[in-house]
């Protein structure tokens, strides 16, 4: 049976959890799987989900959201050319990104596989795969 959230509260009890990545936190309509393996399915409007929302089903089961860890790609530039030159490159497909002083942080999002191939051929540019907790600069996936 799949559980229908009607409501998202902050500092109550729950009954399970759920792991989620960024980006599933953004969409208005989502299907997961809980910890105890629970089904369920929320809409939600005006918002995204944040860590420690509780959701709450129509019957009253309580699921905790907990963020999980992202595929996320790390290039770290030598010059500012470089930089600023990929930076634009990226922001140009409307990707999030995490920005700091000559590094990037995105996401592992097919739509950046040639920008990320581009980056490991450049040796201005240092490029590192990992998993970690994507939050990005700005008012990422904005609606226009």
């Amino acid at each position: 049976m799949i559980k229908k959230i009607i409501e998202i509260k902050k500092n109550i009890e729950s009954t399970d959890e759920v792991e989620l990545s960024w980006f599933d936190m953004q969409k208005p309509n989502l299907t997961a799987v809980t910890k105890d393996g629970v089904n369920f399915v929320l809409k939600v409007k005006f918002t995204h989900l944040h860590e420690n929302d509780v959701l709450v089903a129509e019957d009253g089961y309580a699921i905790r959201v907990l963020r999980s860890l992202d595929e996320v790609f790390i290039l770290e530039f030598s010059d500012v050319l470089t930089f600023a030159k990929t930076a634009y490159e990226i922001g140009n497909r409307h990707q999030p990104l995490m920005m700091e002083e000559f590094k990037i942080m995105v996401l592992d999002d097919i739509s950046l596989h040639d920008i990320i191939k581009e980056c490991e051929r450049n040796e201005n540019i240092n490029v590192e795969k990992t998993k970690g907790y994507f939050k990005p600069n700005g008012k990422a996936h904005h609606s226009h």
